[in-house]
């Protein structure tokens, strides 16, 4: 079983990363680097909810050192990300980000640059808890785990299917070349309305799959069928788009509900 520290840690990094993180700030750490405050403003919310995880003073070093590693590796994958030509910075009238020609990367980028959070936390967590064993869960939070542990497990997978997952799916699509070109009239792109809808569907099948209802995911599925038919029937790339995105969507949502009951 995961270290109660270190489940508050990465919970913190979850939050921080993904959900109080938006897309134009993670633009400007790869245009500004070091010379912008979003990476310095990312990493300090960073350490300010490690510290929070932590709610110990003597834990001060340790949301320092999370803190400290994670703007090292934001700014490191920001530079991964130019020089691999991830991303082309264009300087004409006014600085702007956009795609390079290995765009695929991306995906690898992200999950390194994950891999390695989540490493650093594990590792200076463990160090922190050598000399300070008498460190003490949240009392209300360990009473609540225990008291209802299919609940605890669900709102955190309910956590990783929402946006984390919204952001694995994009990079998959990416990386597979799946995409959608905005057209004159379409002010979103990609079809970013489709991000909510996404929420919703992995949110749902979540749920299904924690009750062992399957057979609400098949009438999910079918109703979704249903009013995207004439996009799947079309063969376009946007066809593609939907389907591939409905099968990573439930993929990941059923890996993390049978996880939930495993465990």
């Amino acid at each position: 079983m995961i270290n109660n520290l270190i489940f508050n840690l990465i919970i913190a990094h979850v939050l921080g990363d993904f959900y109080l993180q938006w897309g134009s700030s993670c633009k400007n750490k790869v245009l500004f680097s070091v010379r912008g405050k979003d990476l310095w403003l990312h990493s300090l919310v960073i350490g300010i909810l490690s510290w929070i995880a932590i709610w110990d003073l003597r834990g001060w070093w340790l949301a320092a050192c999370i803190m400290v590693f994670h703007f090292l590796i934001d700014w490191f994958k920001s530079y991964i990300q130019v020089k691999w030509n991830i991303f082309k910075i264009e300087d004409s009238e006014h600085v702007r980000l956009v795609d390079g020609t290995n765009k695929r990367y991306d995906l690898w980028v992200f999950l390194i640059d994950q891999i390695l959070h989540i490493s650093i936390i594990v590792i200076f967590a463990s160090i922190w808890l050598i000399e300070n064993n008498d460190w003490q869960q949240f009392g209300w939070l360990q009473e609540f785990a225990i008291s209802h542990p299919l609940r605890t497990k669900t709102i955190v997978a309910m956590l990783l299917a929402l946006k984390p997952a919204n952001i694995l799916i994009l990079l998959i699509l990416g990386a597979c070349k799946i995409s959608i070109s905005p057209t004159e009239n379409d002010d979103h792109g990609n079809f970013h309305s489709g991000e909510l809808i996404g929420w919703l569907e992995r949110g749902l099948m979540l749920l299904f799959v924690v009750m062992s209802q399957y057979e609400a995911i098949g009438f999910l599925i079918a109703a979704k069928s249903i009013l995207r038919f004439n996009e799947a029937s079309s063969g376009s790339e946007k066809s593609e788009y939907v389907l591939t995105g409905t099968l990573l969507s439930l993929a990941i949502a059923l890996a993390l509900g049978l996880l939930i009951l495993r465990l």
